[in-house]
């Protein structure tokens, strides 16, 4: 994307991958809120550090109680870490063990982030962008002359000028004219033409990407009836990974309330399908 005539492929390297990683996290953002927040935390650093480093450390400093960005290391009889090792830029680097001078917030069971998802995505998203500027660029409708000779292609060349200056007429000597029907061909566009096709894929690749972060979408292919069912199981597939992270990032957030007195609390947002699709009732709006 950055050069004229690139060498090699870039999946992950190029500029339209980096607006679709920024609008994916934005919607991810988006969903989950964080309630309870004490005065003077950043809301935006805990969903960084929590979604895009896979964890977050809770521990008592020199400046009160704070969410800081962490590391961990040790191993319980379980192969869970036992330490959280801090290396912040005012506070300095320190230690705490988890579950005593500490609370751990983790993403994932195992202790993975979020990237390989937002990663994927917005290198397909991106990739469809590709196809379509490449597709517009070679469906215009290009008129190709055949010529013998430099004059014969000179001719060509001033009749389509004086064609494509809006002339009510041109003309052009007999010879010419005979061979106009042999040498002129036309880009066959509609038959190459996939844009709208690559574009109905992007909204599938999006409806998946909701998905899989838990946002509540119309992942199905738009027909003209869509039963309850079909957008029973698209919310059952959402909430499952949703539930997950929700479930992880709750506990340690318990853990912290009991060590600091804290109310931290996770939840996610949930938006209906599209307007007009049949959906099922008393849908809840709020997911703990």
């Amino acid at each position: 994307m950055f050069s004229v005539r690139p060498e090699e492929v870039e999946g992950l390297n190029n500029t339209s991958v980096v607006y679709y990683t920024n609008e994916c996290i934005k919607k991810l953002f988006g969903v989950y809120s964080i309630e309870k927040v004490p005065d003077g935390w950043d809301i935006d650093y805990m969903k960084e550090r929590i979604f895009l480093d896979g964890m977050l450390c809770i521990t008592d400093t020199a400046a009160g109680v704070l969410p800081l960005q962490t590391g961990v290391s040790g191993f319980n009889v379980f192969n869970h870490p036992t330490t959280c090792v801090i290396a912040n830029p005012v506070l300095g680097s320190f230690e705490r063990t988890i579950d005593k001078d500490c609370a751990l917030v983790k993403l994932q069971f195992n202790y993975g982030n979020v990237w390989p998802i937002i990663n994927r995505y917005a290198a397909l998203l991106a990739s469809c962008d590709s196809a379509i500027a490449v597709n517009l660029i070679n469906t215009k409708a290009t008129a190709i002359f055949g010529a013998e000779t430099k004059a014969e292609a000179e001719s060509y060349k001033k009749m389509y000028d004086q064609m494509t200056e809006g002339k009510p007429a041109v003309f052009i000597g007999e010879n010419i004219a005979k061979k106009l029907t042999e040498r002129l061909l036309f880009n066959r566009v509609k038959e190459s033409y996939i844009a709208a096709d690559v574009e109905d894929l992007k909204q599938r690749l999006m409806d998946d990407f909701l998905s899989d972060i838990g946002i509540n979408n119309a992942n199905t292919d738009k027909r003209e009836r869509l039963n309850t069912y079909e957008v029973v199981s698209n919310t059952q597939e959402v909430r499952s990974g949703a539930e997950h992270w929700l479930q992880n990032v709750n506990d340690g957030f318990k853990r912290a309330n009991e060590l600091y007195g804290l109310s931290l609390r996770m939840i996610r947002h949930e938006w209906k399908p599209d307007a007009g699709k049949e959906v099922p009732e008393n849908e809840p709006t709020e997911s703990a």
